[in-house]
């Protein structure tokens, strides 16, 4: 990075100052480093697959849970990951019992790193039951986000010094910066793997030895982080709309499974569109409490047949 300011960078060769190597310090694997391959032998047993998720049994019948779990996928969650995780390594470095002898502001920080994260992870697993569920504990991930960056903020002014202007070369290289997005599956090997390669094309600000260049850095990445996960909550809230939520799913899939019903008892169809019919009982009017035949697609459909038996 050309145009970055090495005085505003520390060494980040070696160890650290508490005995943690900095990932910026470990060398990517090549192809010539890894372990060969050995003979590929045609009478070998097969290697069992990756696990993953058992994949939903085909039907034609509406589908009550909706989508859930695909957290790992999304950007919000791959960089609160660098949040949480350069957090973690900011606090071992910059806080001991000199500056933080109750340990308070560590917990706090890492607690709120923690939470973003995390709440990320149960929001999206409810994502098949409750989209408010979901909507609020991404809300709860954002409000954590906001609360570690007062953190780094107050940090940086005891230190004397202001956050980054949008200017600033340091923080228009980290901009520049990319983050790629996770194209695996299920395993949680790979979505680790792909959290370590991130970590290590971000680890010379968000894990760089200067405490004020760090800290500034994982502001910038909290303020991205942010965002994203706003526009995402935009976005689920305007498919709740269209689509409706779990409750919308049960009753949409119970008057299916009513009508299926209804068809192979030999309902008869819809004198107005033709379409299959259902049996209802009349709520008032001088048929009250009696059985008729009504359309399925009411009330876009006023269609109904007398009752007459069993068999209509």
């Amino acid at each position: 990075m050309s145009d970055m300011r090495m005085s505003d960078m520390s060494d980040m060769r070696g160890m650290g100052a508490n005995g943690f190597t900095p990932l910026a310090t470990l060398a990517p694997l090549t192809p010539s480093a890894r372990a060969p391959r050995a003979p590929h032998d045609p009478h070998a047993p097969s290697r069992p697959a990756a696990p993953s998720r058992p994949a939903a049994p085909s039907t034609n019948a509406p589908r009550i849970i909706g989508a859930y779990g695909g957290y790992r996928k999304t950007l919000p969650f791959g960089y609160v990951c660098l949040v949480y995780h350069a957090t973690t390594l900011f606090c071992r470095r910059n806080y001991d019992y000199r500056n933080d002898a109750l340990g308070k502001t560590v917990g706090q920080m890492v607690g709120a790193a923690r939470s973003a994260r995390q709440n990320i992870v149960e929001g999206s697993s409810r994502a098949g039951t409750s989209k408010e569920t979901e909507l609020r504990l991404y809300d709860v991930a954002k409000g954590s986000l906001e609360e570690l960056a007062g953190d780094y903020e107050a940090f940086l002014i005891d230190s004397g010094v202001s956050p980054w202007p949008d200017d600033d070369p340091c923080r228009l290289s980290l901009v520049s910066l990319v983050l790629d997005s996770y194209e695996g599956g299920y395993s949680r090997h790979d979505f680790g793997e792909y959290i370590l390669a991130m970590r290590r094309r971000f680890a010379p600000f968000l894990e760089s030895e200067d405490p004020i260049v760090a800290a500034n850095a994982i502001l910038v990445v909290i303020d991205r982080a942010c965002g994203l996960l706003h526009r995402q909550m935009q976005s689920i809230g305007e498919s709740f709309k269209e689509e409706g939520g779990f409750t919308e799913r049960l009753s949409r899939a119970r008057l299916a499974a009513r009508d299926a019903k209804d068809a192979a008892q030999g309902a008869p169809t819809c004198p107005d569109c033709g379409g299959p019919m259902h049996k209802m009982i009349a709520r008032k009017g001088r048929n009250a409490g009696k059985p008729f035949w009504s359309c399925c697609d009411y009330p876009h459909c006023q269609g109904t047949r007398p009752w007459r038996g069993d068999r209509g």
